[in-house]
Order: structure tokens, then C-alpha cells, then sequence
């Protein structure tokens, strides 16, 4: 049973690589500035994740207000504001890290009040950041349930999204600053006599470096002073190099406020020099860049966090000009090629140099298909790593990027190493025609075994039963409860492997998939337990109108069980009562099975679906501890989930979920179409 899960592993992070691909991509474009691009993140991410309410939000204290959203319901708009203690993201902040729920039923988090009140069971959510402070969350929401924990692929995906959001929030809030920043600059003034070193200041300068006496007055050495430590001598010997030598004075640089902080400033200046070369005078300005200094290290750090998530997903990406014959890529491209990058001439040509002989006229097709279509194109090629020689498997995505005149100027690709993936690929391919070769085999053994084994039971079971009706006259009692035993176990026996064969073959029969009258398939079940619901004075209610879908036979088999079980376990002082509800409102169709029988501790209620689990005593209430096991692997069988409740003397209720779109999971795991 591991093959289908590798295979659907492979399909998922194939998935999560696309998906990290298309928000680099996204973030790295940046179309329509970065309102736009955060809210296209979103939608990435929400596509993705396929749950449905996905949430920006901005937290102000205990206050949390929705800024971007994507909700299918239309019920949470945007602007929205909810106490903070009531989300599941006030986790997300007080425990510093991001958080994955997908069953909060199951988890501390069933009494939280968002479950409690909202009864939201699929959670994910991760802070935002801006300027080193939490900004808010990424969050999306679902009131259903998840098969199963969220992957490494999907947290990878997850995390990346949010750190690319937080980074167009912050370049979003530097672009507000800088624009305020310019709207009202005036670029401070400043005037040095070396004849008699003083120094004159603009009120724009002193405003700049916090000073509010009119009445001050500066000199070289006040100057001097504010210089960050780390740049002194640089800007010094920059302005003796302009002294001495004229060379020009345009530095960047970091002062001290007088609140104690620096600031950048770009300074230019020009002398005035006497006929023997003697500097004079020199003046000049500056000018705050705190706010592009900040960019440009955001710049840094996407840069950094773009190398870093192709860096988790083993992704690498190249940029050639392909006039220039040149280009550059990341680390993680030189890697998977084996390249050297201190002698590796990146080109269109030196790259199809490492291509495999058989594979250049397939790569030189890619090259022209991604000229043609201008779009994101694919193909999959044979790379000879420059290292050791070796062939491996490159994942390979082009695209030609055009100038204003339509002109290719660059060529952009994104290169995966999928040689483990094809290897793992047919190793599945051939493990999955062994595995149908060997349920086909196991089928017709299970088939034989059954006649085989069932013959010499009936034998023993009727012979026993002859021995009691003709010789019980000469049959001592020891005797005749001798016999009886036998033939009471030869009949449990051939029970047992009745139901054993039923068991193993509900997982090997192909589903046949079609819309089923729940109205009908209760007359087909009522009609199997007339005798059983006739002698337990059972009652039975279902919907008229309802309608799922899935296997008939096997779902008939589903209700067989599940209503025999109620009326099986019936409590002595009432008849049975079993009342049948469905709710197909919701993503999935949710059937339950309610009865008032004997019930059945809490505890129990993950271990009667075991395979010979059985709560009571064969003399108590017959069976084979088998019924429960077939009812999970047929709920199973349709991609669904089953699950008990029980109250010892109350009854028990069954609840199942089954996709409204089955998926046969028989044919995924053998591969056939059947």
C-alpha cells in the first residue's frame, strides 16, 4: 500500500514546486504595483491550498481587521474587524511561529473559541512582518476536516507565500514614506571656509540632524562628530582626495541625529581653489536616503529570500542575454549542472554544450517554441554534469523575454534535478504491474480458499448436525454438547471466512460509481433484515428524497452492516429506533447513522474499526468482529472517513463523509482505468 501514496507524494510536491515557481514569478514582476501583487499572492495561495477563506489581515493590538480577502462564502469583506482573542491567529502571535491545525476537533484547539463558535476545523495561518514588526497574518480557514497534517511541500509553499507578502507590505509602506518623504525634501546646504574653519548650516540641515537652536553655530569638527563610526575615514579621506587631488566628492554615508540614531545622506560638494591650488572654501548638500538605503537592503533580502525558497524546493534559475552572450544564475543552477562558477561562461551556447547529444535538436525545439509563444514553456532533458560526467534528469521551463520593440533581450529559465523523481516514477510503474498482477492473484486465491475451505466445514457442520438428530438418544450429555461445539465453531468458522472474503474483496472489486436513491437502497437493506428488524420490533427512518454517490453494492453492504449492528446491540427495555439523516449542503455528503441501542464507551471509538475487535462476548451477542473493519475500508474505498460516538446505555451514532465526486482509490493504486 506504499506505492500510491509515493505516487501521490510525487504529484503533490510537483505541485508545491509550481506553486513556489508562480509566486516567485508573481512577486518578482510585481505587475500593477504591490497592492496588486500581494493580492495575486493571495490568490496563489488560496488556488493552492483549495480552502475556502483566505485572509490578509493588519492586527492593531487586540485588534484585528481583515485588509485582503478571498472568501467564497462573500459573507467576510474586507475592512471586517474581529476581537483578536476570538481568531486562531492570536495563537499564531503569542506563540512567535506559524500554525498548522487540520483537525482541530481532534487538538487542544477544540475549545478554543473560533472552533467553539465558528466550528472552523482546518486551520493555517503565519505572521507578517514590516520593518521587523509583526504587521498582521496570512491566514485561510475551513469548517471542514483534512485527511491528513499539512505537508513539508505545502508549509514550504505556505511559508514562502507569507514572506513574500510581508515583503511587498514593507516595500508598500517605504513607497508611502518616500513619497511623503519627497513631497515636502528640501535638501539641506552647508558651506566650509577653511580660511577661518567655520562652518555654516542650511535650516534644512540642522532640521535634519535634529538641531532646533537658531542661534547654533557649527564647525568641521560638529560635522565630524555626527560621522558614523564605521564610515569616518572614508568620508575624510574622501574629502582630502577632493582637496588635494579634485577628484570628485559625491559619498554616501551615515550621521547622528541628536535623538541618538543615524541616518543615510548623500553629500556632494565642490571646492574653490586659489591659483597655487590651494583650497579655499567648499560647499555643498545632502541628502536623506535612509529611505532608499532601506530599500535597497529589502532589495537584499528578496533577493536572499528568492535563493533561499529555490534553495527548499532544489530549484535553479538562469537570466541569459543572448546578444551579450551572458548571463547569470543562482547557486543552486551551478549545483545541479555541476558547473564551475568562477570559470563557467554563462550563454544559450555554453549550455547546450552540457546537454546530451541525444537531447540538443529537443532543446533547440524548447528554445524556439519559447520564442514562439512568448509564454512559460517545458520540457524535460538530459544534462551532462561538467564535474563528473554523469547523465542526469533536469525539469527545464524557458521563457524569451521581449523589449519595447519586441526584441528578444533575455532569456529566462528555471531548471529542476527530477533524476531521482523519473527513477522513483518507473520503479512505481513497475511496482504497480506487480501489485496488479498480485491482487489478481490474491482474488482468485481468495476465491479458491473460500470453496477449498468452505466444503470440509459444511462436511463437519452437517455430519455433526446428523450425529445429534440420529444418535442423540445414545449420546451422553457430555456428548451431544460436545458435538454441539463443534458444530456451533464449524458454522462460526465458515461465518468468519464469509466474512473475511467479503472483507478482501471490498478492496480489490473496481468501484461502479452512480447517482443512488437513498430511498431505494433502504428497501434493498430492509429487505435483507426483515427478520431481524421483524423480531427486534425495529423502527427505521431515512429521508425519501436524498441522494449520494458511490458503489451500490457496496454501499448497500455499508447500511447492511451499520443497521444490523443497531439492531443487534438493541437495549433489553426498548425496541430499536435508528433514525438515518443526510446533509449534502456542505463540500461533502455527510450521512448519519443514529440508534438507541446499548451504545458503547468513548474510548472505544477508534478501536471498533479494527479488524476483530470486539467489545462483548460471543455468548453475549454473536458476530465476528469483522462488520465495523469492512464498513472503514468501504467509506475508505470512497475517499471518505467514517467515525463512532457512543454512550454506554444511550446508543451510538455513526458519522460518514463521502466525497459528492468519489475517487477510486482501487484505480489510483493499480493504475487501471477499471
Amino acid at each position: 500500500m506504499d506505492q500510491p501514496i509515493t505516487q501521490d507524494r510525487a504529484a503533490h510536491d510537483a505541485h508545491a514546486q509550481k506553486t513556489l515557481l508562480k509566486l516567485v514569478k508573481t512577486s518578482s514582476e510585481g505587475e500593477g504595483g504591490h497592492e496588486a501583487c500581494i493580492s495575486a499572492l493571495l490568490d496563489v495561495v488560496a488556488a493552492y491550498f483549495q480552502l475556502p477563506l483566505a485572509i490578509i489581515s493588519r492586527i492593531d493590538g487586540d485588534r484585528y481587521e481583515v485588509e485582503f480577502v478571498r472568501d467564497e462564502s462573500g459573507e467576510v469583506p474586507v475592512g471586517q474587524t474581529f476581537e483578536l482573542p476570538q481568531t486562531y491567529c492570536e495563537r499564531v502571535i503569542s506563540l512567535e511561529r506559524p500554525l498548522y491545525v487540520h483537525l482541530a476537533a481532534d487538538s487542544i484547539y477544540a475549545d478554543h473559541p473560533c472552533y467553539r463558535e465558528l466550528a472552523l476545523e482546518t486551520y493555517v495561518g503565519v505572521r507578517l512582518f514590516v520593518d521587523g514588526d509583526v504587521y498582521g497574518t496570512l491566514n485561510l480557514t475551513a469548517q471542514d476536516q483534512r485527511e491528513r497534517a499539512f505537508s513539508k511541500a505545502e508549509i514550504t509553499v505556505f511559508e514562502t507565500a507569507g514572506a513574500l507578502i510581508s515583503h511587498h507590505l514593507a516595500l508598500r509602506e517605504a513607497d508611502w514614506r518616500l513619497a511623503l518623504a519627497v513631497t515636502g525634501a528640501a535638501v539641506g546646504l552647508w558651506l566650509w571656509d577653511m580660511r577661518t574653519d567655520s562652518v555654516d548650516w542650511s535650516p534644512r540641515f540642522l532640521d535634519l540632524v535634529g538641531i532646533t537652536d537658531p542661534d547654533f553655530k557649527p564647525s568641521f569638527d560638529d560635522f565630524a562628530s555626527r560621522l558614523h563610526p564605521d564610515d569616518r575615514d572614508r568620508v575624510i579621506g574622501a574629502i582630502n582626495d577632493h582637496l588635494a587631488q579634485k577628484k570628485t566628492y559625491d559619498i554616501e554615508y551615515r550621521l547622528r541625529h541628536e535623538g541618538g540614531h543615524y541616518f543615510w545622506v548623500r553629500a556632494r560638494g565642490q571646492a574653490e581653489w586659489k591659483a597655487n591650488g590651494q583650497a579655499i572654501r567648499m560647499a555643498g548638500s545632502i541628502d536623506d536616503i535612509t529611505e532608499r538605503k532601506n530599500a535597497e537592503t529589502r532589495a537584499s533580502d528578496r533577493l536572499r529570500m528568492m535563493e533561499m525558497a529555490g534553495e527548499a524546493a532544489e530549484v535553479g534559475y538562469i537570466d541569459i542575454d543572448p546578444v551579450a552572450r551572458r548571463g547569470m544564475a543562482s547557486d543552486e543552477a551551478f549545483s545541479i549542472l555541476g558547473l564551475d562558477r568562477t570559470v563557467f561562461e554563462l550563454s544559450l551556447e555554453a549550455l547546450f554544450e552540457r546537454v546530451h547529444p541525444g537531447d540538443r535538436d529537443e532543446a533547440q525545439l524548447l528554445v524556439r517554441q519559447a520564442l514562439k509563444r512568448g509564454a512559460l514553456t517545458s520540457r524535460v532533458l538530459r544534462f551532462v554534469r561538467a564535474d563528473d560526467g554523469s547523465v542526469r534528469v533536469i525539469q527545464l521551463w524557458v521563457q524569451a523575454l521581449k523589449d519595447r520593440q519586441c526584441e528578444t533581450s533575455r532569456f529566462f529559465g528555471v531548471i529542476q534535478d527530477v533524476t531521482a523523481q523519473r527513477a522513483n516514477e518507473q520503479r512505481l510503474r513497475q511496482q504497480t504491474a506487480e501489485l496488479r498482477r498480485s491482487n489478481t492473484e490474491l482474488e482468485h486465491f481468495a476465491s479458491v480458499a473460500s470453496h477449498d475451505l468452505q466444503e470440509p466445514l459444511r462436511k463437519v457442520s452437517a455430519f455433526g448436525e446428523l450425529v445429534l438428530r440420529d444418535y442423540d438418544d445414545a449420546l451422553d450429555a457430555r456428548g451431544s454438547g460436545m458435538v454441539n461445539t463443534m458444530v456451533d465453531a464449524a458454522q462460526r468458522m465458515q461465518q468468519l471466512i464469509h466474512d473475511l472474503l467479503q472483507y478482501s474483496r471490498s478492496s480489490h472489486v473496481p468501484l461502479k460509481l452512480e447517482r443512488i436513491a437513498i430511498d431505494a437502497l433502504m428497501g434493498e437493506v430492509v429487505e435483507h433484515l426483515e427478520y431481524a428488524i421483524r423480531d427486534s420490533g425495529g423502527h427505521l427512518e431515512w429521508p425519501e428524497d436524498a441522494h449520494v454517490m458511490g458503489d451500490r453494492v457496496l454501499l448497500r453492504q455499508l447500511f447492511v452492516n451499520l443497521v444490523g449492528n443497531a439492531l443487534k446491540y438493541r437495549a433489553e427495555e426498548r425496541a430499536p429506533h435508528i433514525i438515518i439523516a443526510i446533509d449534502d449542503a456542505g463540500a461533502d455528503c455527510d450521512l448519519t447513522i443514529t440508534d438507541n441501542g446499548i451504545g458503547f464507551a468513548p474510548d472505544h471509538a477508534k478501536r471498533i474499526f479494527e479488524v476483530f475487535r470486539r467489545l462483548h462476548s460471543r455468548d453475549a451477542y454473536p458476530g465476528t468482529g469483522v462488520g465495523l473493519a469492512l464498513c472503514h475500508r468501504i467509506v475508505e474505498r470512497h475517499g471518505g472517513m467514517i467515525r463512532g460516538e457512543g454512550r454506554p446505555g444511550e446508543g451510538a451514532c455513526f458519522t460518514i463523509s463521502l466525497p459528492k465526486r468519489p475517487v477510486d482509490r482501487y484505480s489510483l493504486m493499480t493504475g487501471g482505468d477499471d
